[in-house]
């Protein structure tokens, strides 16, 4: 009796069938034959593992962009610390802040950006 597969295992088995495809010299319908699985069949998993690979790579797109620095340029002059915010927000301390004061600052609205919802 043929064991039935979950949605996950269904999937795998189709990622590494198309990659036994992509390293055959087959054509589509020799391939089909070979693996016992309709034409029909195999273009469906194929767009669908290209729509998930897509997905996939958005997703990878998204994190790395919120890995950025979450702030922008940082200006010093004599009496003031301005750092700028992505939004457009700003925080302007005086230029005289103890160190520690300031990096407190700094992680406290890190944190708080990270948290917030984009």
């Amino acid at each position: 009796m043929e064991r039935q597969l979950s949605g996950r295992d269904e999937f795998r088995e189709w990622q590494e069938r198309l990659k036994r495809f992509e390293a055959s010299e087959l054509s589509l319908d020799a391939f089909c034959r070979q693996e016992d699985v309709g034409r029909s069949t195999f273009m469906d998993w194929l767009k669908t593992l290209k729509k998930e690979s897509r997905r996939q790579a958005a997703m990878e797109r998204e994190t790395r962009s919120e890995e950025r620095a979450a702030f922008v340029p940082v200006t010093v002059n004599a009496n003031m610390i301005e750092i700028l915010l992505p939004g457009g927000g700003r925080v302007r301390l005086s230029a005289g802040i103890d160190r520690a004061v300031l990096l407190d600052v700094i992680r406290i609205v890190s944190t708080v950006l990270v948290e917030s919802p984009s």
